[in-house]
């Protein structure tokens, strides 16, 4: 108890005069009081509000460019395949190429295509059965 006493002691004593300043400032803290969580709670939405449309702006820029990367992978998906069948066009086209150099294969196909004949020979045709 003595620990009691000795914290008794230091205590001082409160005037009527400024006790009645405490009682009359204590409305005026009050108010100060609300105003300051009505303008913490006006700054905090503030902080919401543009945290949102920032957010908002990145979810938008994000979902534009995932547009456009589709775009553009269905794009090089088709380019990509015009370019295999361009390229396989190309090699049958080479093929043919060195193909039409050999003369019997030329010979071949003036006699099946066009119907050419040498001197003295006779060509048959006989009938195809489609069944």
């Amino acid at each position: 108890m003595s620990t009691y006493n000795s914290r008794q002691l230091n205590k001082q004593h409160v005037t009527p005069e400024i006790k009645t300043i405490i009682q009359n400032s204590e409305s005026a803290n009050l108010q100060a009081k609300r105003y300051y969580k009505k303008a913490h709670a006006r700054r905090e939405k503030r902080i919401l509000l543009f945290g949102a449309f920032i957010a908002t702006i990145f979810a938008v820029q994000l979902l534009v460019s995932q547009v456009k990367l589709h775009t553009v992978n269905v794009t090089l998906t088709s380019t990509q395949d015009r370019l295999t069948a361009v390229e396989k066009t190309n090699t049958q086209l080479k093929s043919n190429t060195k193909r039409i150099k050999d003369p019997t294969y030329l010979q071949q196909i003036l006699r099946d295509k066009y119907g050419y004949t040498k001197q003295g020979e006779i060509v048959y045709n006989l009938p195809v059965d489609n069944n």
